[in-house]
């Protein structure tokens, strides 16, 4: 009793460092959450006190001082719920990647990068399609000045080798997101000889629509907004065709109203000269990201049959990228393709440290990531853009801020597992307002259940909710693993069930997928 009360109080003592540290420390930025394997994004993540395999590195290394752990003559303890007493050592590799969709930032990065907006520019109006790009292009503007317009990926890969209640291997995890930093609303003039003076503008737009009903009426632009661009120059047979091609373009009465200042600020710069052309625009998109490599020796303790303890000690490389591209020159397709090409590396370590506790059938866990909030360089830069202006991009250092996970599994027999994992600490992306300054961040909730059915097909579900923001709803989970005798196969999936377009195409707003294949002893 005493020795228990003993491993209790150690136990203790070490949760309370661990959520002090992952809570308490204020660093300038952090790292998303990943997920490690397609055990766990089958679960939905849910992994910190049932993870079986090498990604304990990641979930809860502490894992690793109950494998190989058992009776003195050899047998299964009472409280290993998922026998990992019987694991000697073994080898997983697994891949995997996501992707985020903040809004519809791809969809209106795919509208401006297709128009032709040089040739807009230098000869004007000369088709319906012409004016429908127009509107589209000052859509598509106005939309990008919304910061929650934005789009994030990810992607990570890990090979490590258990023996024992030891592990090593090499993990590397990426993130990167883009998101338009400033919107040129100066620089959207039609001025070009075909224009003349820029009096023939009402002409060009009455001479491009030809299929108007007759007696049509503004279904969209209201009294007042008719109003101000009758004061600016237009026409009302001009007002009426451009409501026509917005309501053909299925626009909103919102978005129309809303794009009404900048369709002032064009009719002005074409009619009378003021400010610059639309071949001049510099609406610019950030891009950011961040790479780590890691290569972490964990060892896993066992106080008792039912505590144990483990930690990492991670050489960690680390790639901060950082660039800026005109928005009218990639879709959204190659849009974050741009971020490799500027990029600072340093290297640092990192600690982890976790706790399990397992009891007749209920497993608890705790992980505390970084515990020593390991930082890497930022870096300045000279980027040439496409205009040949030059800007200076100055990229913040990154300082991974502490994570913490806690979570409880129940297994009433090793087949069946049903876990719940929550995030005790918000987590931050690389994807930044520029208005507020502040971080995209997640801190998730999530459940998983596993049935390895059979001993040989393991069926996941799974659902999980980011907490700290309100854009994407409730992410669903499934995957599955194929056991091979001393091979297993396992991939996973997620995805939401809201959906928004990405290079033309309608995708769910959060998707994911990963894969691994393992050789366990």
């Amino acid at each position: 009793m005493r020795d228990f009360m003993y491993s209790s109080g150690k136990v203790a003592g070490l949760l309370g460092v661990m959520v002090a540290t992952a809570l308490c420390a204020l660093p300038a930025m952090a790292m998303d959450t990943f997920f490690s394997g397609p055990r766990a994004l089958g679960m939905a993540g849910a992994n910190v006190a049932s993870v079986n395999d090498t990604n304990a590195q990641y979930y809860n290394p502490a894992a690793f001082g109950f494998m190989g752990h058992q009776t003195e003559d050899g047998g299964r303890t009472d409280s290993d719920n998922n026998n990992l007493g019987r694991k000697d050592w073994g080898i997983d590799v697994n891949v995997g990647a996501g992707i985020r969709l903040h809004q519809d930032f791809g969809d209106y990065i795919d509208t401006l990068a297709n128009i032709d907006y040089q040739r807009l520019s230098n000869e004007g109006i000369q088709s319906e399609s012409d004016l429908a790009d127009l509107v589209n292009l000052l859509n598509g503007l106005k939309a990008l000045e919304d910061p929650g317009n934005a789009i994030t990926s990810s992607a990570n890969a890990a090979l490590a080798v258990r023996a024992g209640h030891f592990a090593i291997g090499g993990r590397g995890s990426f993130e990167a997101a883009g998101r338009v930093l400033n919107v040129d609303d100066q620089n959207l003039g039609i001025t070009n000889s075909s224009l003349g003076s820029g009096s023939n503008l009402n002409d060009q737009i009455t001479n491009a629509v030809t299929t108007l009903p007759t007696g049509y009426q503004p279904a969209l632009l209201s009294a007042a907004d008719q109003g101000s661009l009758l004061a600016a120059g237009l026409t009302q047979d001009a007002i009426n065709r451009i409501d026509f091609v917005a309501n053909q373009q299925g626009l909103t009465v919102a978005e129309v109203g809303a794009l009404v200042p900048n369709l002032e600020t064009l009719v002005d710069q074409t009619l009378n000269g003021g400010g610059g052309d639309l071949q001049n625009n510099t609406t610019t998109v950030a891009l950011n990201g961040f790479a780590v490599a890691e290569v972490p020796l964990s060892y896993g303790y066992a106080i008792n049959d039912h505590w144990a303890v483990g930690a990492n000690l991670k050489v960690m490389k680390g790639r901060v990228y950082g660039t800026e591209v005109l928005v009218f020159d990639d879709g959204s397709s190659d849009l974050l393709s741009n971020v490799r090409d500027n990029y600072q590396d340093s290297t640092t370590f990192g600690v982890d440290l976790g706790v399990m506790g397992r009891y007749k059938m209920v497993n608890f866990g705790l992980i505390g990531r970084n515990l020593n909030s390991p930082e890497f360089d930022g870096f300045t830069s000279t980027t040439q853009l496409s205009n040949g202006t030059t800007q200076t991009v100055n990229v913040a250092a990154v300082k991974i801020k502490p994570q913490a996970a806690i979570g409880v599994a129940f297994i009433p027999f090793e087949t069946l597992t049903l876990e719940v994992d929550y995030d005790l600490t918000k987590n931050e992306t690389v994807l930044k307002n520029p208005v507020t300054q502040e971080h995209y961040s997640t801190q998730n909730i999530s459940a998983g259940l596993e049935w390895d059915a059979f001993r040989f097909l393991a069926l996941r579900v799974g659902i999980y909710k980011n907490l700290a923001e309100s854009d994407i709803d409730v992410v669903y989970t499934a995957g599955l693993g194929l056991n091979f005798w001393l091979m297993r196969l396992d991939v996973g999936g997620a995805y939401s069930g809201e959906t928004a377009r990405y290079d033309g195409e309608d995708y769910p707003k959060e998707s994911r997928l990963a894969a691994q294949l393992s050789f366990d002893f």
